[in-house]
């Protein structure tokens, strides 16, 4: 009965404090803005000013953060407060508020007229922090941890994270002590009975390191475990662990997300919160860690269909960025490996996704990465393994020995010129399977002896044919046909030897 009398007391001061206009000062009673952007006007004032980093606002004004970003305020007594975007709300000065521990404790005030505000309670002993906020529906006194409020029109929803007192603008009232989600209406009893969504998981394949062409980008990809009566996720991108320096920001109801713009190379932070269909929001996850490296394709080289990098003899993989990362070899010797063909046709060799044979695992030797990765000349594979000390989290990319080859076939092999027409049929390769050879760019060159021949080439997807006219030759000579790729490297020749014939051609 006692601790009835006792909240009921609790219950109509803070009311009081709702309304209250006054409050002893001391020192700054501002709220500092420590991030963000907004505007704000004066009571009575139709007259909105820009505000943004180090300002102070005073009691007595209203404020609104700006639509694309939140507007962070700290406040004397460490409270922080974070206005979400677009929220308007109004500072009242500070007051006497009622705490955790049955006794009065100076804190300030807030009426939230719409949007979100998420308060931060520093760590502290019990009754040592209270921090009003005002809603038409009601109030609720945060003491610790933190508390999400989001308000329309005549109703609120709130997450209690550890405890708080709730009072309904009807007067009606309780504590909480660990954690709650509550539905607020105006006139209405408030309702404790909804629970606040959990905090979502990442998935495993999320995060880690993210590998993209120099030149090209891409966009990072996140995905979680679905949150039990969840509506809509938050997610928010950073490139700081604090989640500070926010660079995208989004909602949606899937359990995946992935950015819009190509994201620059370096370390991201990311987390994602659930929100329930009344409103409530869940608490934010662990900041997952995102490290994307860039790497800079040489001449002739391609990324394969399996993922693997194909590198032209001599050619180096270049990374712009490897500043902190670490980097081990492994050297694969086709003759001596099983290749995983399963493993092939799932696209197993690409970056990060698993080890493209079946073999044991081998002792790694960890190293700074360099400006550029090699094959070895006695290894036409190279697995190269990275590493972030920082986070741990590891990938893997595989760097193979470019194939692609050319069988060029003259007939007949007896020509006697000038009778007999030199037919070249020429069949574009790849034996690894990993390159179209059907679209790789080739030229061919055709000389008598070192004469160039003028020939007519028919180019059907890998296949090349022609036919070289005899011509009278008074001494034996050879025909060349010489295959070169993009890079102007030989892939593959052949030559026909010819003897001349002074009897005249037959009819």
């Amino acid at each position: 009965m006692v601790a009835c009398r006792r909240w009921a007391t609790l219950s109509a001061v803070a009311c009081l404090a709702t309304a209250s206009t006054s409050g002893r000062a001391a020192g700054v009673d501002g709220a500092a803005i420590v991030r963000g952007s907004g505007r704000v006007k004066a009571e009575g004032s139709h007259d909105w000013r820009d505000i943004a980093t180090a300002d102070i606002l005073s009691a007595g004004v209203s404020v609104q953060a700006a639509r694309e970003q939140p507007l962070e305020m700290n406040l004397p007594d460490g409270v922080t407060i974070t206005l979400e975007p677009s929220a308007l709300a109004r500072w009242m000065p500070a007051a006497k508020l009622p705490s955790e521990i049955n006794r009065w404790t100076r804190g300030y005030h807030l009426v939230l007229e719409e949007g979100e505000l998420e308060v931060r309670m520093p760590a502290s002993a019990k009754g040592a922090h209270a921090f009003l906020v005002s809603t038409k529906a009601g109030t609720l006194t945060d003491w610790r941890g933190q508390l999400h409020v989001r308000v329309h029109d005549d109703s609120a929803a709130a997450a209690i994270y550890e405890g708080a007192l709730v009072v309904g603008s009807n007067g009606q009232g309780f504590p909480v002590y660990d954690g709650a989600g509550i539905l607020m209406r105006r006139g209405i009893n408030p309702d404790k009975t909804r629970g606040i969504p959990a905090t979502p998981q990442w998935e495993p394949k999320s995060g880690g390191f993210l590998m993209q062409s120099e030149g090209v980008g891409g966009p990072i990809h996140l995905a979680w475990q679905p949150v039990t009566n969840a509506a809509s996720y938050r997610v928010e991108l950073a490139t700081d662990v604090a989640m500070v320096r926010v660079v995208d920001r989004t909602e949606t109801s899937d359990t995946q997300y992935t950015t819009i713009q190509p994201s620059s190379a370096g370390r991201y932070w990311a987390h994602v919160r659930a929100v329930g269909p009344e409103g409530i929001v869940g608490a934010w996850s662990a900041p997952e860690l995102v490290r994307v490296l860039r790497y800079q394709l040489p001449e002739g080289a391609i990324v394969a269909r399996d993922g693997a990098i194909v590198l032209p003899d001599g050619a180096g993989l270049a990374f712009p960025d490897p500043e902190g990362l670490e980097v081990a070899f492994e050297n694969v010797s086709l003759k001596s490996s099983v290749l995983d063909s399963d493993a092939r046709s799932r696209g197993a060799y690409g970056p990060a996704l698993g080890t493209p044979m079946v073999r044991r695992e081998p002792t790694l030797y960890w190293s700074g990465l360099g400006p550029s990765v090699h094959l070895s000349d006695s290894s036409p594979m190279r697995i190269v393994h990275l590493r972030d000390p920082a986070s741990q989290a590891e990938a893997r990319l595989v760097v193979v020995r470019r194939e692609l080859r050319a069988d060029v076939e003259l007939s007949p092999l007896s020509a006697r010129w000038p009778h007999d027409p030199i037919n070249v049929h020429i069949r574009v390769s790849d034996p690894s399977g990993r390159m179209d050879a059907s679209t790789e760019p080739v030229s061919v060159d055709a000389t008598l002896g070192l004469d160039p021949l003028v020939v007519s080439w028919t180019h059907q997807g890998s296949v090349w044919t022609g036919r070289i006219v005899p011509r009278v030759i008074p001494t034996p000579s050879v025909v060349r046909i010489v295959v070169k790729d993009c890079r102007s490297e030989e892939i593959g020749r052949g030559f026909l030897e010819l003897e001349p014939d002074a009897s005249p051609p037959s009819r």
